[in-house]
C-alpha cells in the first residue's frame, strides 16, 4: 500500500472500490446492472469536501442503504428536523413546478441514456401522449 507523507497509508476510495465490487458482483451473477458513482464532494459544491460534508453523505448514505435493504424503493433520504428521514419520491416532487411527461421524448432519451426501464404506468383511455417540451404537431 502507497504511504502519504506522514507516513499513514492512502487507502483506495471507498466509492470506486464499491462501484468495481457491486459491478463484479452482478457479472458473476450472469445479470446485467449500470452503477454510476459521482463523487459527493462534487455534487454539495466545487471545492473538496471538509469534515461536515464527509459526516452528511455518510448518514445519507448509510440511511439510504438501510432503508433499501429494508425493502424500499422508490424513496430519498434526507434531513427534516434534525432526524434522517425516508421520504417517498412521489412526495418529494409533488409541489415542484416542474414536471416531465413519463411518455415523452425527453423521459425516453433519459431512459434510453441510464438503461432504466420505463415504469410509467399505461397510459389512460383518451389521455393525450406529447412531450410537453416539443412543439405540438396539429
Amino acid at each position: 500500500m502507497e504511504t502519504d507523507a506522514s507516513g499513514n497509508k492512502k487507502l483506495p476510495k471507498i466509492g470506486d472500490f464499491m462501484k468495481e465490487e457491486i459491478e463484479k458482483y452482478f457479472k458473476s451473477k450472469q445479470s446485467e446492472a449500470t452503477v454510476k458513482y459521482i463523487d459527493p464532494s462534487y455534487m454539495i459544491r466545487s471545492i473538496p469536501a471538509n469534515a461536515s460534508d464527509g459526516l452528511y453523505c455518510m448518514q445519507l448514505a448509510q440511511n439510504a442503504v438501510h432503508g433499501a435493504m429494508a425493502g424500499f424503493t422508490g424513496f430519498s433520504v434526507g434531513l427534516c428536523n434534525n432526524k434522517m428521514v425516508f421520504i417517498p419520491i412521489p412526495e418529494l416532487v409533488a409541489t415542484s413546478p416542474r414536471s416531465m411527461n413519463p411518455r415523452g421524448r425527453t423521459w425516453e432519451r433519459a431512459l434510453a441514456i441510464t438503461r432504466q426501464p420505463n415504469t410509467a404506468p399505461p397510459q389512460k383511455e383518451g389521455e393525450r401522449n406529447y412531450d410537453s417540451h416539443a412543439p405540438m404537431l396539429r
